[in-house]
């Protein structure tokens, strides 16, 4: 899911025991009839209390919705399987950014 703002964000913030994850960040020039920058995110909602493995899975789900998708992309082979393995680096490198806080 991609998120905008006109602050810059922290990768990892915490709201109680709500988590949002945020990456890929792109800073834009303001829009038409506006003065601010703003920036774009990928974001994941999440618990604090969500284990590694849950925090990657609902990473991938951002961008592979369904079991299928995920699948498929991996079948696929060629450049859907290298940019699912791609991605899987990176759940993995955002989720052991919060585990290991």
């Amino acid at each position: 899911m991609k998120v905008t703002s006109y602050t810059k964000l922290n990768a990892y913030e915490v709201d109680g025991n709500d988590l949002a994850i945020y990456w890929n960040e792109q800073e834009h020039e303001p829009k038409e009839n506006e003065t601010e920058v703003y920036w774009t995110y990928d974001h994941c909602q999440a618990f604090a209390s969500d284990s590694r493995n849950v925090l990657i899975e609902k990473i991938m789900a951002t961008k592979y919705p369904t079991y299928g998708s995920e699948v498929a992309a991996i079948v696929n082979g060629g450049e859907s399987a290298q940019e699912h393995e791609a991605f899987r680096t990176q759940a993995k490198a955002l989720a052991d950014g919060w585990v290991n806080k």
